[in-house]
This record gives C-alpha cells, structure tokens and sequence, in this order.
C-alpha cells in the first residue's frame, strides 16, 4: 500500500516539475515598447502626423492592441484616441498610424505647446507595455 502512494506522489512531483519547467521555457509571450517616433518634431495646423511605434516580442502574440492617446485639447478630451489590433512576431516588430492635425489647432482647442502621445501595448486587454513621447503644436 504504501508503495503504490510513494509511486503516485512521485509521479505528480514529476508532473508538477514538468509543468513548472514548461512555463519557464515556454510560457505566455512578454512584449515591450521600445520606441515611439514621429517623422518631425514640430506639426502646425492640418499638418499629418506620422507615429511609428517599434516593438520588441519575446514570442508570437495575437490578441495584442496598441492604443495610442494623447494630445489633450483645452477641455480634456484627446484629439488622438485610437485602439489598432496587432499580431506581433518575435524580434523586432514595427508599427505605423497616421494621424491628421485638425485644420484650424487654435478652433479646435490645441493651443501653441508641447502635447503627449501615450502609446499603450494591451494583451488580452491587460497592459504590458507603455512608452510616452512628446510633440510640439505651432498655429
């Protein structure tokens, strides 16, 4: 009797330590923001912004968002607000989005200054990535 228990208690630690070791090597996929840009330092009024936002991935990642924000006008709202699904390869990863300055910056809110761009990395709805850059607004 007692060997059949000593036989099964070893056979969970093993299963136990298979496990603990499977999620050490092979485990969920961890991503970082590594850099966000624009194509210029300074925009003016019905000028397209061009944001690249680069990636590291540990590992292949769907179900990945990248939301950008920022870019708060005088009431508090943000001009940017954007939600983009991203599949994300390992290694390197590069992702790009457009954003067109309002018109008339002054009409809209966006006094002359510096504004931020919050780009958040969401999995599975959790963050696990962000990265805060600034940019300067001219009429």
């Amino acid at each position: 009797m007692r060997k059949d228990i000593l036989i099964i208690a070893g056979a969970v630690v093993i299963c136990i330590v298979i496990a603990f070791a499977a999620l050490l090597f092979l485990g969920p996929a961890h991503a970082e923001i590594t850099g966000v840009s624009t194509d210029k330092e300074l925009y003016h009024s019905n000028e397209a912004m061009m944001i690249t936002i680069t990636v590291n991935s540990a590992g292949n990642m769907g179900n990945t968002t990248a939301r950008i924000e920022g870019i708060r006008d005088e009431s508090g709202k943000s001009r940017i607000s954007h939600d983009m699904p991203v599949n994300l390869s390992a290694g390197p990863n590069i992702i790009f989005y457009e954003y067109k300055l309002p018109s008339c910056s002054k009409c809209s809110g966006l006094g002359e200054g510096t504004y931020q761009l919050n780009v958040t990395l969401l999995r599975n709805g959790i963050p696990v990535s962000n990265m805060t850059r600034p940019v300067e607004l001219r009429q």
